[in-house]
């Protein structure tokens, strides 16, 4: 009866990451007296050894088996009361328990739960691909691919990466890129923009952020300590230049990033202005007391003509006197 039985039961098993020409197949084994299951490369006609066993009760029925496509696995059934099944994603057998043998034919339980993958037409007519029963909602649109989320009421919601998955992007992590560019602007702040009062200025700095840290270095100059800037603009004149390169010391990213700025100056801190209206206050007085100086010289000038004039009327009273 068992070699009666060499029965090749081949379904197709249509499962993520299983090639559409991979089938499996059952058959009888006289060497060994057991059944094998085989799975069979239909592009190439290899067949590979899976699992090899023995109905409980010495026989089975095929027609009363069944394939569960949803799970990936078969229902063997055996000619007692069980069902051998084989699970074609773990690569497993087990058993089923007991049942009543009355019935006509058993079936798999249909699919009765939600659709998880459709798609739909939204209202710019834009076809969509809906993954979930609160959908992660993609389309193409102007050579790139959209990505939202969805609630239940079909309103977008916040696209959340929970904490312990990393999102990637081009293989890099985006929120330890963020930590390291903090700790970038942190180390190039630190830097000095201008000269300070000397000729120019250098300095280092480094920067922390969550995890990332920075190093930095870069100077700072005057333009007004070069005689070139007389030719400049007067808003170069009091302007500064500065300088810097700075790297990532542990974070995402090891290039170092540069930068350069110019700083300008505008108007004069207030204890310059005080001086300056002090200065101004005192050059009037000083300009009142030489006007008036002027004219004291002037009246003193005039008294001394007229004292002259008069020291030569007494000369000729004199002389006249003693004639």
């Amino acid at each position: 009866m068992k070699k009666i039985i060499v029965t090749i039961f081949i379904t197709f098993l249509i499962i993520e990451n299983v090639n559409a020409d991979l089938v499996y197949g059952v058959k009888y084994n006289d060497a060994i007296a057991k059944n094998e299951i085989y799975s069979i490369n239909l592009s190439s006609g290899e067949s590979t050894l899976k699992q090899q066993f023995a109905f409980p009760s010495g026989f089975w029925t095929p027609g009363s088996s069944f394939m569960d496509s949803y799970n990936g696995k078969y229902y063997l059934k055996d000619s007692g009361n069980v069902f051998i099944v084989y699970d074609t994603i773990a690569d497993t057998l087990s058993t089923t328990s007991t049942f009543d043998t009355n019935f006509q034919a058993i079936y798999q339980t249909p699919w009765a739960g939600k659709n998880l993958i459709s798609k739909t037409t939204n209202s710019e007519g834009i076809e969509e691909v809906h993954i979930g029963e609160n959908s992660l909602v993609t389309y193409e649109l102007g050579g790139r691919q959209q990505l939202y989320a969805t609630n239940e009421l079909g309103n977008q919601i916040d696209f959340n990466i929970k904490s312990g998955t990393n999102l990637l992007i081009d293989g890099e992590d985006v929120m330890e890129k963020i930590d390291s560019s903090v700790a970038l602007g942190a180390a190039f702040a630190s830097l000095p923009t201008g000269a300070e009062g000397a000729g120019y200025t250098c300095g280092l700095g480094t920067g922390f952020h969550d995890s990332a840290s920075a190093i930095s270095g870069g100077c700072g100059f005057d333009f007004a300590n070069y005689a070139f800037v007389e030719t400049m603009p007067t808003m170069f004149q009091k302007a500064s230049f500065n300088v810097g390169v700075a790297s990532v010391v542990h974070g995402e990213g090891d290039d170092a990033t540069l930068k350069a700025g110019i700083t300008f100056k505008f108007g004069a801190p207030k204890p310059v202005r005080e001086a300056k209206d002090d200065n101004l206050l005192l050059e009037n007085k000083i300009d009142t007391v030489m006007a008036k100086n002027e004219t004291i010289q002037a009246e003193n000038d005039l008294l001394k003509a007229q004292i002259a004039e008069i020291n030569t009327q007494l000369k000729a009273l004199n002389m006249l006197a003693m004639n």
